[in-house]
């Protein structure tokens, strides 16, 4: 009888030499090894395809389809960080990102923060702001901090609560603006995604 342990075959499930076809009327063991975990059996040292095999041993795990799951398809990641001290201004984009073609992107982290560093003749609207552009649609805000306040301190920072994704063609844009007389704001806005293969 063949052996063959299924933490094994996690390693060895694209390896053709193998892979064999499955054939009917075929009886499958299974029994607990202390050494080896779960062990499966067939008759005559002959067994299914890894691919079967696998989905017999756990059925509610592995998918019907032989695609890899997203995290397998060539995930790659990316970060970016906008990270200044800025005198007042109009609203100005600081970091963008665009999901390239054939792609598509799970967004993880996304940070906002200002802080006023400097006080302002007459205080304003400090605001981070992240937009999001679904490809070939309006613009949406996401995520949005103001504050109004002129002591040297005065905070305003959010996170994103749950995983974004985007598709090909989408924008991530981070935004900033002070409506403020005179006085500094240091900014920090940052990104971290995971590109896969579509």
């Amino acid at each position: 009888m063949d052996k063959i342990s299924v933490k094994v075959l996690r390693d060895l499930a694209n390896n053709p030499s193998i892979v064999e076809i499955m054939k009917n009327n075929r009886k499958i063991t299974a029994t607990f090894d202390p050494k080896y975990g779960l062990v499966l059996e067939g008759p005559g040292g002959l067994l299914p395809s890894v691919a079967e095999i696998l989905q017999m041993a756990y059925p509610y795990e592995m998918p019907l389809i032989s695609r890899p799951a997203w995290y397998d398809r060539n995930s790659t990641p990316k970060a970016d960080t906008f990270d200044a001290l800025r005198d007042p201004h109009s609203i100005v984009t600081r970091i963008t990102y665009t999901v390239p073609a054939n792609k598509v992107a799970m967004v993880e982290l996304l940070e906002q923060r200002s802080q006023r560093d400097e006080v302002a003749t007459t205080p304003g609207n400090v605001i981070t702001r992240w937009i999001y552009t679904i490809y070939g649609e309006p613009e949406v805000n996401i995520m949005d901090t103001r504050h109004k306040g002129n002591a040297v301190g005065d905070t305003a920072e959010k996170q994103l609560g749950a995983a974004l994704m985007l598709f090909t063609g989408d924008i991530l844009e981070g935004k900033t603006a002070d409506t403020s007389t005179a006085g500094k704001i240091s900014y920090k806005m940052a990104y971290k995604l995971t590109e896969f293969d579509v």
